[in-house]
């Protein structure tokens, strides 16, 4: 017989690696739910992608569901972006026509990637950006677009259909207007 200490040594230890076990299944099974919740798949055109909202650097929160019936553009930029320095005048330029044509038409939403609060505060004020900008805190945002790099630019038609991408930085105002044009004269209720 094995002395009574002895045994609940070990039953002391078998009730430790149960826990351990069952503590590891816990965890892989939390890591297989996020990993599943990011295995989004990629925005294709003509398709709606998710909605989401934008807390700006204003103060406002923008829900891109209530955008619907406006052509809306997001550019993901960053303050650290040597490439986004020349687009930021031309979306600028851009926004300001579509301001004086109507602003209920069409929306820029410019979405901070990978930067800090004050860098990208900074940057906007530095270039005098005026349409509406935020934070992607949590790179949600980013990872529904499967945004890699910046500039990186989606617009949506007014039923909030991606209609085009950009990779890259738009070389022109001639460019970015004729993309916003494009989807504003998608017409409404068609598909692809």
């Amino acid at each position: 017989m094995m002395p009574v200490s002895a045994e609940k040594s070990r039953k002391s230890i078998n009730l430790w690696a149960i826990a351990a076990i069952v503590g590891l299944v816990v965890i892989l099974t939390l890591i297989g739910i996020r990993l599943l919740q990011n295995d989004a798949s990629p925005v294709r055109m003509g398709e709606r992608p998710k909605d989401f909202s934008l807390s700006t650097y204003a103060g406002e929160v923008i829900d891109t569901a209530d955008l619907r019936g406006k052509v809306v553009l997001v550019n993901f930029w960053a303050s650290w972006c040597t490439t986004c320095v020349g687009e930021v005048a031309l979306l600028e330029e851009a926004w300001q026509h579509y301001q004086s044509e109507g602003p209920d038409q069409v929306v820029f939403l410019g979405v901070a990637y990978m930067d800090t609060e004050p860098a990208s505060r900074a940057y906007l004020d530095q270039h005098g950006v005026s349409f509406p900008s935020g934070p992607d805190l949590r790179g949600e945002i980013s990872r529904h677009y499967q945004v890699n790099s910046v500039p990186e630019t989606f617009v949506l038609d007014a039923e909030g259909n991606l209609r085009h991408i950009k990779i890259g930085p738009f070389a022109s105002l001639g460019e970015i207007l004729a993309v916003v044009d494009a989807a504003l004269s998608f017409p409404m209720g068609a598909s692809q």
